[in-house]
């Protein structure tokens, strides 16, 4: 289980944790990102073999989201970079946390059957680093459930100011996933029909002027009854994707596997 690793502060600045925190709880698309990563592990995540209850890991698990979602699921344990964001998760009440990096997760090899990374990579340079990380600490056969913004035509000073380094193509993620030795059980678009007024909207803000040395997020508070039709889209998308995989969308949400036959090959921190 954890070991003592701490590391400084991340990229993302005090105040977007604190408006993840004020928004996590009933913004459209935190709701609507669990509820599809909360699927995915009640889908995929196997029986451990003696019964005992599933360790799963939130790696750059913020200010505790998804953590509250998968509270139910098994033994829940979440690290982040910022120590904000693990103050914030133990508002939540969650207190297995640990400060660390995802290139370099303080847990011991194959400790954890589950790790879930709600668009975390695309904010690590060397994301191969991380995936093979992830890969050391799963158990042979366990599971990384993530989510990752979709489509570099998508770049946006919404990236910018969320301090992303990219976004990711379906070719890239299936490399990467497949050079670090996962088998990929799934992997479909998510925020589906969102995609063409969220598509209008990035290509009209790069008509304006905008300030390039404070750029926004396009967070914004919605009228509750759109907030809630936009939840319900969401909920739709996530039961349909039980049966097939969306060709396009904002974003991807994956599963991958580590072999049951896997070979340990890399040293605990």
């Amino acid at each position: 289980m954890p070991t003592a690793d701490h590391e400084p502060d991340g990229q993302m600045h005090h105040r977007e944790f604190e408006e993840l925190y004020r928004l996590e709880d009933f913004y459209w698309w935190f709701i609507g990102r669990r509820q599809f990563v909360a699927q995915l592990i009640r889908t995929y995540l196997l029986p451990t073999s003696d019964g005992r209850e599933p360790v799963i890991l939130d790696a750059g698990c913020g200010t505790g989201g998804t953590m509250k979602a998968l509270a139910s699921l098994g033994q829940i344990h979440g690290a982040d970079i910022a120590p904000i964001a693990l103050q914030y998760s133990r508002k939540r009440g969650f207190h297995n946390l640990t400060c660390c990096r995802t290139e370099h997760l303080a847990y011991r090899d194959c400790s954890v059957d589950a790790v879930t990374s709600c668009d975390v990579l695309e904010h690590i340079r060397d994301d191969r680093h991380a995936l093979r990380e992830i890969f050391r600490v799963l158990r042979p056969g366990g599971i990384l459930v993530a989510t990752l913004p979709a489509h570099p035509f998508l770049w946006s000073e919404h990236d910018r100011a969320l301090a992303h380094v990219r976004r990711y193509t379906r070719r890239e993620i299936i490399a990467k996933l497949q050079d670090t030795g996962y088998r990929i059980e799934k992997l479909t678009a998510a925020v589906v029909l969102m995609f063409p007024p969220i598509l209008a909207v990035r290509l009209l803000q790069r008509l304006r002027l905008k300030s390039t040395e404070h750029p926004d997020t396009d967070l914004q508070i919605l009228p509750p009854i759109m907030n809630s039709t936009l939840i319900r889209i969401l909920s739709f998308e996530t039961w349909c994707s039980r049966w097939f995989n969306w060709p396009i969308g904002t974003s991807f949400a994956l599963v991958a596997r580590k072999p049951t036959d896997s070979v340990q090959t890399h040293s605990s921190t």
